[in-house]
């Protein structure tokens, strides 16, 4: 068997031991594992991580074939219409890559009791999330608890522009609320919202209830490989070099570019100001949430 220094000699000439060191007692928590986070997660086996754990509480479908690395045609079975829970395949992949890796499943919602505490006790999360509303709601977990949190989008338009984004959150000075384009608010509340509020609001703007859900957006297999590896870039480097990363990063995949935005300082933010208040942010008024999707 090699030793540690053997596998992984071709980073810490990058890095040094030291680097490799702290990159395996890193805690990571992986929220989402879709299109996104079946990139991310075998990229971070590879490095070294030693204690991931993943929250996602749905399973493979049909349509997931088209980008979800490490899924099996067999995964999901055409004849029942059932797919098998996506943190099973989480697990066999992270197994697959080193069997002595400490691996968590949380097959409940990000809105868990389960999934509060594994994020609140990380040390890095990164979101995979495809949705504004889970976005807001982890970044204010993460921010509340002190948590760096990473978080990585994708954005296909109807005018044939597609690209995506890496933002990484930490020290409260700067989140996904106050840093580059923001979060959709519209989305936001939408997700929030109960069943008899997007009634109501159907009834007074004259909308249709199913249009006031949220649903995942187009996504290819090439987009998320290229965010998804922009975002464990960062998360090496804020683990082993913290100077040299970006908190924020656009890539414009019709443009063939990738920026640095330049995260300004002074404007007053309300979640930031919560950071590390814990319990005093009242993050636990997003537990049971059932976000539409």
């Amino acid at each position: 068997m090699l030793s540690v220094n053997e596998r992984f000699d071709r980073q810490i000439a990058i890095f040094g031991v030291q680097g490799q060191e702290k990159i395996q007692s890193t805690k990571v928590v992986l929220v989402g594992y879709g299109g996104l986070g079946t990139f991310v997660l075998p990229q971070l086996c590879l490095l070294g991580i030693k204690h991931i754990t993943v929250v996602e509480h749905e399973t493979f479908s049909a349509t997931n074939r088209n980008r979800y690395m490490g899924f099996l045609y067999s995964d999901f079975d055409a004849v029942k219409g059932i797919g098998i829970e996506k943190v099973l395949v989480a697990e066999r992949i992270a197994k697959g890559i080193d069997p002595d890796i400490d691996i968590k499943l949380v097959g409940n919602r990000l809105e868990s009791h389960e999934a509060f505490d594994a994020i609140m006790k990380a040390d890095i999360v990164v979101g995979c999330l495809d949705s504004d509303g889970a976005r807001s709601i982890l970044n204010e977990l993460c921010i509340a608890y002190g948590v760096t949190y990473i978080d990585l989008a994708t954005e296909v338009f109807d005018d044939g522009t597609f690209g995506g984004r890496v933002a990484i959150v930490k020290d409260g000075d700067g989140c996904l609320h106050c840093m580059g384009d923001g979060l959709d608010q519209t989305e936001v509340r939408r997700y929030l919202a109960d069943e008899t509020q997007l009634e109501n609001e159907a009834r007074v703007y004259g909308v249709d209830k199913g249009s006031l859900t949220i649903g995942s957006g187009p996504s290819v297999v090439d987009l998320n490989g290229i965010i998804a590896s922009l975002g464990v870039q960062e998360l090496k480097l804020f683990i082993t070099d913290p100077q040299n990363t970006s908190r924020y990063l656009n890539y414009r995949g019709h443009l063939k570019t990738i920026s640095k935005v330049q995260i300004g300082q002074g404007t007053y933010c309300y979640c930031c100001s919560m950071f590390n208040k814990k319990e005093n942010a009242n993050i636990a008024r997003y537990l049971g949430v059932k976000g539409k999707k």
